[in-house]
């Protein structure tokens, strides 16, 4: 019953945004608008909302309707931990900077869920570098500069 929930969640906000982007205005000399990246998103959200209700549909078919008693699941420490993580990134990235916030981010997570500190690390680095490269040096994204510079 959760995965139908979440399924209809994520259809209803997929086409929420593939709605709202097609507002966004045309880039000149571009053969794509703004538009186009959070289209293939909200695509993507909405077909695999459709997938997951599906399955859920299926599953619950074959189950019954009336074979668990629904109650709502404790939040543990993964579910509450990337959103605080993301808020923590908000509030602190421009006096920390977006390379130092994405690298403790994504090192906290890969720890967090089982990953050896030192393959965590390089993993954690490595994106970071890739990222800041590819926003903010090819898709000239301005990121967040704190005081060691990037």
């Amino acid at each position: 019953m959760k995965d139908l929930l979440f399924g209809v969640i994520f259809i209803v906000l997929g086409t929420t945004v593939w709605l709202l982007a097609r507002e966004f205005p045309a880039v000149p000399g571009m053969q794509y608008g703004a538009d186009l990246f959070p289209s293939l998103i909200a695509i993507g959200m909405t077909l695999g909302g459709l997938l997951l209700s599906i399955n859920a549909l299926r599953q619950l078919r074959i189950s019954g309707p009336g074979q668990s008693t629904p109650r709502l699941p404790r939040p543990s420490l993964a579910v509450i931990l990337p959103g605080a993580l993301v808020v923590a990134y908000i509030y602190l990235s421009d006096t920390v900077g977006a390379g130092p916030m994405m690298l403790l981010i994504m090192l906290a997570l890969l720890v967090q869920r089982g990953v050896r500190v030192l393959p965590a690390t390089l993993i954690a680095g490595v994106a970071t570098l890739v990222i800041s490269l590819s926003f903010g040096h090819l898709l000239k994204v301005p990121l967040p500069v704190g005081p060691l510079g990037f």
